[in-house]
């Protein structure tokens, strides 16, 4: 038969102990990092989308322009595109390794926080079992 004890509340409060810093120590940092990526990303699509705007206007200007001006503006249009695609290529790029560089960092200092937690509960475990088995036993082990 079951013993409801007070070992099933202290393996309950361990157990919610051990959730709560999970979602301290790896879920929010993560989730952060998921949304960080998220933003500039986002902020990197909105960029590409006033370049491209630029560039249509520039199209509209060519095509209402005279025709000796028709080479001038292609070249102007052409530079703008060329800079504003390597522009984004080096933004996104840089945004990229930052983020891999930040997530690394964050991977790591959860694998650390959850190692310690991981030896602290252990200890604990072993002394909880050790006065279990005591009581149990009625006598010292």
């Amino acid at each position: 038969m079951i013993d409801f004890n007070y070992t099933l509340l202290i393996q309950f409060l361990n157990f919610l102990i051990l959730l709560i810093l999970l979602n301290f120590l790896l879920f929010k940092p993560v989730l952060k990092a998921i949304n960080k990526r998220k933003n500039t990303i986002g902020s990197l699509f909105e960029k590409v989308q006033g370049i491209k705007e630029e560039a249509d206007k520039l199209e509209k200007l060519y095509d209402e322009g005279a025709r000796g001006k028709r080479r001038p503006i292609l070249e102007g249009k052409d530079a703008s595109l060329s800079d504003a695609h390597n522009t984004s290529m080096h933004i996104i790029e840089k945004a990229r390794a930052e983020l891999t560089e930040e997530l690394s960092k964050v991977k790591g200092e959860v694998n650390r926080e959850s190692r310690k937690v991981f030896d602290t509960l252990k200890m604990e475990v072993e002394r909880l079992s050790t006065e279990v088995a005591q009581k149990i036993l009625k006598r010292s082990l």
